[in-house]
């Protein structure tokens, strides 16, 4: 993908030694609320010199004045402060740090709210401008002034860096046009209606971190730590990206941590409330998939340590993803070959850590949007890009009230939490549903002989599924199937129906129309 720079670099980011503000920071930026004490950070040309910062209210006296030293850390020299926590609101404040010597540098119009950073691949990176009704959306952006947005540019290094190599985008004010940046560019739709589904919930500012590129694999953004604990050979490689005109591969002697050195650890030292996350397409080989399940859980509690050290973020910070989408397969048959079937399944799965549900023991303080039901076929670009961006960000948003904000929101789907084989039908059982089920289709169910060992020999359930009573449907075994091992469903890349729209999954919950996840039983 090309990616618009705004070329605004020299107004944003500092030269080594340079005394201002670090790149990731400026004018127009949201610092994290109490409980938490906001840090602020810059560099300097020489160790042992005093800075003074001050923080102050638009039109009002200074609230805040801390001294500080400049420091070595991490190569380089820097100066840092933590303010005394302060809550969210809609007031403006400028900060202004000030060194020995009268040399001082200025961030004005700075909101206190909650932070996020968002990040992965291409559904990460996909715009506002290509999502459905992106005109509107676009323009309606005029009327959020209180999200703000960042965008970093697309670098990669085999060593942390410290500021960002690059900024597409500085800090700016949500409107039409910082959000209408264009196709693969700015602004990230599934961020931008994250925020803004939690701006217009909270009422308070909201900042948005973009970082992601297109056609990578989780062990491109994962701290050297967490790929050491989750081994799985070489990455994968360009031809095993899926629709890979959309897509911008890596040329790096090493991809393990790059983007992790590159576009994420330049953020440490801002304090956040919590990360979003869409990726997973690029590692459906038969190579990385089954170990996703201990990278992606690797990747967030080493983020989590790090940030915690670097920013005093806490370690549990809420970090919500989405459940990877379809494309391909659009006949809807039983898989034929593990490609389709076992590897997408495989990665779902994974990004639950292998369990049923999120948050879970691995995986605690996570929450989850699936994507399973929202698949475009027709997309212009591509059909691994769904436009249905604001349905599953209104889901993952949901999601986040519910785990990170502890509000009484429904999210989750209905989950599978027990199977019984009678006769020639099997019965399933299901927890978190707000009201009732609703079975939709018989799409997605598959059975397994105990004759047949192949992962991908299933057969697939063309009879129709019925609802036993509220939380239970039944569905008969087929005749070819004479013992009956194992029931699984939407186990394959493209399970539901998305030739006929989104929602065309089997199984909901009723009143809110969220799918059953995909499970997997032995009967």
């Amino acid at each position: 993908m090309i990616r618009r720079s705004l070329c605004l670099l020299a107004a944003v980011a500092a030269a080594a030694g340079e005394f201002n503000f670090s790149n990731t920071m400026g004018d127009n930026m949201v610092l994290q609320q109490a409980p938490a004490s906001a840090q602020v950070w810059g560099l300097a040309d020489e160790v042992g010199k005093s800075v003074t910062v001050t923080l102050q209210q638009a039109g009002g006296a200074t609230e805040q004045e801390i001294e500080t030293t400049t420091i070595s850390e991490t190569g380089i020299i820097i100066w840092k402060v933590a303010f005394d926590p302060i809550k969210a609101s809609n007031d403006q404040y400028s900060v202004t740090a000030t060194l020995e010597g009268n040399s001082s540098v200025t961030a004005k119009n700075i909101l206190f709210g909650d932070v996020y950073i968002c990040s992965g691949q291409s559904n990460m990176q996909f715009t506002v401008d290509q999502a459905f009704n992106a005109s509107a959306e676009v323009a309606a952006a005029d009327n959020f002034p209180n999200v703000r947005l960042y965008t970093a540019a697309e670098e990669l290094s085999t060593e942390e860096q410290q500021q960002i190599l690059k900024v597409e985008q500085p800090w700016s004010v949500a409107s039409s046009a910082a959000v209408g940046g264009g196709n693969w560019s700015y602004f990230s739709a599934v961020c931008w209606f994250f925020g803004r589904n939690l701006n217009e919930k909270l009422n308070y500012p909201i900042g948005l971190i973009a970082t992601n590129w297109g056609g990578t694999p989780v062990r491109s953004w994962s701290p050297p730590e967490a790929t050491a604990e989750c081994p799985s050979g070489a990455p994968p490689s360009v031809a095993d990206l899926p629709n890979q005109h959309y897509f911008k591969p890596l040329t790096s002697p090493s991809q393990e941590s790059v983007l992790w050195n590159a576009m994420i650890v330049p953020f440490l030292r801002t304090n956040i409330k919590g990360a979003i996350w869409y990726q997973g397409e690029s590692d459906c080989d038969n190579t990385h998939a089954s170990v996703y399940a201990c990278l992606f859980p690797a990747m967030i509690r080493n983020w989590r340590a790090r940030w915690a050290i670097a920013s005093n973020t806490s370690s549990l910070f809420p970090f919500g993803f989405v459940q990877i989408s379809t494309w391909g397969d659009h006949n809807n048959g039983t898989c034929t070959n593990e490609g389709q079937c076992i590897d997408t399944a495989i990665v779902r799965h994974g990004q639950l850590g292998n369990y049923s549900q999120v948050p879970n023991k691995v995986m605690p303080a996570v929450f989850m949007a699936t994507g399973v039901d929202l698949g475009d076929p027709t997309s212009p670009f591509g059909d691994i890009h769904p436009r249905f961006k604001q349905q599953v960000t209104k889901r993952l948003s949901d999601a986040a009230l519910n785990v990170a904000y502890g509000q009484d929101v429904y999210y989750s789907g209905p989950i599978a939490s027990s199977v019984s084989l009678k006769g020639s039908t099997i019965e399933i059982t299901f927890t978190n549903i707000s009201s009732s089920l609703q079975v939709k289709n018989s799409m997605g169910f598959e059975v397994r002989d105990a004759t047949n060992t192949q992962e991908w020999g299933w057969t697939y359930v063309t009879s129709a599924v019925t609802k036993s009573s509220s939380t239970t449907i039944s569905l008969s075994v087929p005749s070819s199937v004479t013992k009956p091992v194992e029931v699984r469903y939407n186990w394959y890349q493209a399970p539901c129906t998305p030739a006929v729209g989104p929602y065309g999954c089997a199984i909901y919950d009723q009143d809110s129309m969220l799918p059953a996840i995909p499970f997997r039983f032995k009967l």
